[in-house]
């Protein structure tokens, strides 16, 4: 599709769903790229551009600037390290003394040979000690995974139900529970208005370790722009490994929720122009504060 301007959720949902069975992908030629056409791109690899003025193209999630030997974004995101910026997102939130190896792997949910093969980090973020591995940097580990992650990639369902979100997330773990799955993890708006309030949350962001069937409680299946719900089934298993319980239900008993940095990274890609200011305050507030323990 050759358009004169970037285009809208909307218009990208409803050239998506044109889309014949024997086609494999859609390509919008535009003069430059705007934020909702980068994002379907980033989750659907269905979906590719071309920016002309800014000498861009993205294909298959990978991001190509003219002039360049390799992509902008990781060449295979399958073959990213989870691990890695797990580490990142572990030292960035955890207190200064050093961590042993095996206590990495621990709180990772990974095995020690997984970790040594990640270490060392870059000296000016980690600093190896007699004990352990100490961060110098937490700030530098925050902001190094908020450039380089990925994502959690994986299966993502939308939905949309009548409701408040509150109402709508206890439905949903009551389905996780009557399932007997773990409950789910929240993340996005709802998740940072609980670590560090700024903006009134709007969509239900949660990771779940499998997908449920949501029609028969109130849900409809639609449109990733019509969506007030995401169900995510992660394919970087220490999303989940990583969240934690905090007292967040009303009569006080726990809600998981993932990490401060995952919350991060989903917050900033809500739509809305007071998303950066929010994901600022998380950020300031996670290494003030131990949010995450």
């Amino acid at each position: 599709m050759l358009l004169r301007h970037s285009p809208s959720p909307r218009e990208i949902d409803r050239a998506v769903t044109a889309l014949r069975p024997h086609v494999d992908g859609l390509l919008f030629v535009v003069p430059r790229a705007g934020r909702a056409l980068k994002q379907a791109a980033e989750r659907d690899h269905r979906i590719a551009y071309s920016a002309v003025d800014e000498a861009v193209v993205c294909f298959q999630g990978e991001t190509y600037r003219a002039g360049e030997q390799r992509p902008v974004g990781p060449a295979h995101p399958g073959r990213t390290s989870s691990t890695r910026l797990a580490m990142l997102r572990l030292f960035a939130l955890s207190p200064a003394e050093p961590l042993s190896q095996s206590e990495i792997a621990r709180q990772l949910g990974v095995s020690h040979v997984a970790v040594g093969k990640q270490l060392p980090l870059p000296d000016e973020l980690v600093a190896r000690r007699p004990t352990g591995w100490q961060v110098v940097d937490r700030a530098g580990c925050w902001d190094r995974f908020m450039v380089d992650y990925p994502g959690p990639r994986g299966l993502t369902t939308y939905w949309a139900a009548a409701g408040d979100l509150a109402a709508r997330l206890e439905r949903i773990e009551h389905v996780a529970r009557d399932r007997g799955d773990a409950p789910p993890a929240v993340s996005g708006d709802l998740a940072a208005d609980l670590y560090a309030p700024w903006r009134r949350p709007n969509r239900v962001v949660a990771y779940v370790i499998s997908q449920p069937s949501l029609e028969q409680h109130g849900f409809a299946t639609v449109r990733p722009a019509d969506a007030t719900v995401e169900l995510r089934t992660p394919r970087d298993p220490t999303v989940l490994t990583m969240s934690r319980e905090l007292p967040a239900l009303r009569d006080g008993s726990p809600r998981r929720y993932t990490d401060p940095l995952i919350v991060a990274w989903d917050l900033s890609r809500s739509s809305g122009g007071d998303v950066d200011a929010a994901v600022e305050q998380l950020r300031t507030r996670a290494l003030r504060e131990r949010l995450w323990r």
